[in-house]
């Protein structure tokens, strides 16, 4: 594909997923109205944090009259699952020049990675162009219903109530289930699920890093097995051709004898 078809088709790919997220950015752009921000401060929140369960969380922080170490401490420890995505991107983005890295990662939110990652390992030529794409798509609807939401979300106070943001979850889940295919990911994603639940009463949302990085260890040590048994198996069927040759090996010197 040429760049222009990289870029629509990294704007198809996240698409779902902005549909999700705008009624989540414009429940945050209403209740940061409702914290004491102003407009152009809420639309700036978006615009350079771009992390919507940090910015959820900060808010009721900030209307607790939370100290702003305690704000940057939780939401540091809510995003460090992005430690996992930074990660399992790094091998796909290791030969790009450090700026585009670094604009890259700016924008690897949940949404982003769960739109990109098949795409990345791929390895296309120009593949960073849909992932430029997916991100730019997700960050200006992000910014823009963070907007539409403080100017028009403020008028509801009880705006968080409605559940609107669930519909988020449920376009990440509609992305997500598709790309669980392999016997390793089912084990990840059942572990992970597992564990999530058990720990679900960590405080801020701990359980859910435990819980990535348990459900990403079962399907590491899946994957290794199953390359060990591939590897023996492999070794085993040298060995049997080695002996068929070595037991026929004097039948031939015998004909060529005769």
């Amino acid at each position: 594909m040429n760049k222009q078809e990289l870029i629509r088709a990294g704007l198809k790919a996240i698409f779902p997923l902005c549909v999700g997220a705008f009624p989540f950015s414009f429940i945050v752009g209403a209740i940061s109205i409702n914290a004491g921000m102003s407009v152009l401060e809420s639309t700036l929140w978006s615009f350079f944090v771009f992390a919507g369960s940090s910015q959820m969380v900060a808010l009721g922080l900030i209307q607790t009259s939370a100290s702003i170490l305690v704000i940057m401490l939780t939401t540091f420890v809510i995003n460090l699952r992005h430690l996992l995505y930074s990660a399992s991107m790094s091998e796909y983005m290791k030969d790009y020049p450090l700026p585009m890295r670094a604009l890259m990662s700016y924008g690897l939110t949940d949404e982003v990675y769960a739109s990109t990652i098949s795409e990345m390992k791929e390895e296309k030529k120009g593949r960073h162009w849909f992932y430029l794409a997916a991100m730019g798509g997700f960050w200006f609807n992000w910014v823009f219903s963070n907007f539409l939401g403080a100017v028009i979300g403020s008028s509801f106070p009880e705006i968080s109530q409605y559940g609107l943001d669930f519909a988020m979850v449920a376009a990440f889940i509609a992305i997500v289930i598709p790309q669980v295919k392999s016997h390793e990911c089912i084990v990840a994603a059942v572990v992970a699920t597992a564990t999530g639940l058990l720990l679900s009463d960590m405080p801020y949302s701990l359980g859910l890093v435990v819980a990535a990085i348990v459900g990403v260890f079962a399907g590491y040590r899946m994957d290794i097995a199953k390359e060990k048994r591939e590897l023996e198996e492999q070794e085993e069927k040298q060995q049997q051709q080695n002996v068929a040759s070595e037991q026929a090996l004097p039948q031939i010197q015998e004909q060529g004898a005769v």
